[in-house]
């Protein structure tokens, strides 16, 4: 068996295979109405995230994106 070949083509594969892209990843109007809350309070939260929270934000934006947004806009903004 060929674990190494099988391994590159996994790789391949999944470097083929893309995530969908959603309306509101890239537009303010669309993540309002998708959401219920403006991009700034989104924002507002990341911005006092410490660095392990930064990193499972990232890790989950690329598998789960609206998972990663809803996750954010359950936490209370720090002031």
């Amino acid at each position: 068996m060929d674990l190494l070949g099988t391994l590159s083509a996994a790789r391949q594969l999944m470097n083929e295979v893309r995530r969908p892209s959603y309306p509101w990843e890239n537009d303010e109007g669309a993540f309002l109405a998708h959401f219920g809350v403006p991009f700034e309070e989104y924002a507002l939260v990341v911005a006092h995230l410490d660095d392990g929270q930064r990193a499972l934000l990232a890790r989950t934006l690329d598998v789960n994106p609206e998972a990663a947004v809803l996750w954010i806009l359950a936490m209370e903004e720090l002031s």
